[in-house]
């Protein structure tokens, strides 16, 4: 396990312009990076946390976990 949480913090940050690159990202990540890429990053970052907030409520929800 320490192998693992040593390579993960040896890799490379990631980046709006690496996303669509990177295997371990998801199919639907980057299609949203490579569209998401010329909107401004203040407001991307923005509607990225309200879709993260929601689908994490969702979750939760799904799992019994929340209201």
């Amino acid at each position: 396990m320490a192998d693992v949480i040593t390579q993960l913090a040896a890799a490379p940050p990631l980046t709006v312009a690496g996303l669509p690159a990177d295997p371990s990202a998801s199919f639907a990540i980057k299609d949203v990076a490579r569209r998401w890429a010329v909107r401004d990053s203040v407001d991307a970052a923005l509607d990225a946390r309200v879709l993260s907030e929601v689908f994490e409520a969702a979750a939760d929800r799904m799992l019994g976990d929340g209201a």
